[in-house]
């Protein structure tokens, strides 16, 4: 009987899976196709996740250098993501913007976004990721997470 009832509960979450997927397909319509990633799709309405190391503890790291990647949902998709990182309050230094060629903004690159930041402060610090379809576009998409830096 629980062999039948667990049986059930995996087709049903199965089945419920296919259909969420079919919804976020129709809802993130192809707006147009990405120049410089020579013909990435590009979507309205992205969904930005971080993408850490170690999912099972909260965000840390050290003072000093550490990549931030945020993924981009849903895969192979085009556009660019900005990303900032906003002090710890009373620390004395200033947000952190990642600078690249296009000036803070990024192509996604393989469904990902990377920063190098340079956490000079130890505390909580906010980072911020922005999406954009073009460079002239605006924001359609954030997501926000802390990340704890030691010393």
């Amino acid at each position: 009987m629980r062999r039948v009832l667990l049986a059930s509960f995996f087709a049903a979450a199965s089945i419920s899976l296919g259909f969420v997927g079919t919804a976020g397909a129709a809802i993130n319509p192809v707006v147009s196709l990405n120049p410089v990633l020579s013909g990435v799709p590009v979507y309205s309405n992205v969904i930005l996740a971080f993408d850490f190391s170690d999912n099972s503890s909260p965000p840390s790291a050290s003072t000093g250098t550490f990549n931030v990647i945020a993924d981009v949902f849903p895969e192979n998709t085009g556009g660019y993501v900005r990303m900032v990182a906003v002090s710890p309050a009373n620390s004395g230094v200033g947000n952190i913007v990642c600078k690249t060629s296009y000036g803070s903004f990024q192509p996604v690159q393989q469904g990902q976004a990377e920063c190098a930041f340079n956490f000079s402060a130890p505390g909580v610090w906010t980072i911020h990721a922005q999406y954009e379809t073009e460079l002239t576009s605006a924001v359609s998409s954030e997501s926000i997470t802390n990340l704890r830096v030691g010393n």
